[in-house]
């Protein structure tokens, strides 16, 4: 468990316990509304449930590899990570999302510290058009490395970009 104290806050990063779960699907929801309006069909955002995520994540967290990221004892971000689906990397960050209210602020690169650990060879993808998530990602030592896919969301195409860490994240 990390404990940091940014501007009276306190902020406490740990891994999650299933009783997390419908805080981990409010924060998902509300980060995926607002970091992808005008990426991914609004009618895919407008309709996403926190109830449905927070079934998931009921079945998710016991798996391991999801930490929170507290402000003053509230689920504010959360991070999964594990084994890569990747046939040539290690290690995969899947998900890293805050509230908007916790954006420009320490949480998510301490969750991100917290979560990769030593890991040395790991990585991430990100929507190509997402402007806000390369730049701190590359604060993070990650780089494109090249590799790009295409994911259907509600009917639109996105393009994804691999970004790569190699050696101890920052």
């Amino acid at each position: 468990m990390r404990s940091i104290m940014p501007a009276g806050e306190a902020m406490t990063v740990r891994l999650a316990v299933t009783s997390d779960a419908p805080a981990v699907a409010s924060v998902h929801v509300q980060a995926w509304q607002a970091a992808y309006r005008g990426l991914v069909p609004d009618s895919v955002l407008d309709d996403l449930s926190v109830e449905e995520r927070a079934s998931m994540w009921e079945r998710a967290i016991p798996r391991g590899g999801v930490w929170v990221g507290l402000v003053d004892d509230t689920v504010a971000g959360f991070c999964v990570v594990g084994p890569s689906s990747e046939p040539d990397a290690a290690f995969q960050l899947y998900a890293l999302y805050v509230l908007p209210s916790a954006w420009a602020t320490p949480l998510g690169y301490e969750l991100a510290r917290a979560a990769l650990g030593a890991e040395q060879d790991v990585v991430l993808w990100v929507f190509d058009d997402n402007l806000r998530a390369p730049r701190f990602y590359e604060r993070l030592g990650f780089r494109v490395d090249g590799t790009a896919k295409t994911e259907s969301i509600g009917g639109a195409e996105l393009k994804e970009i691999r970004y790569r860490l190699t050696g101890v994240a920052a």
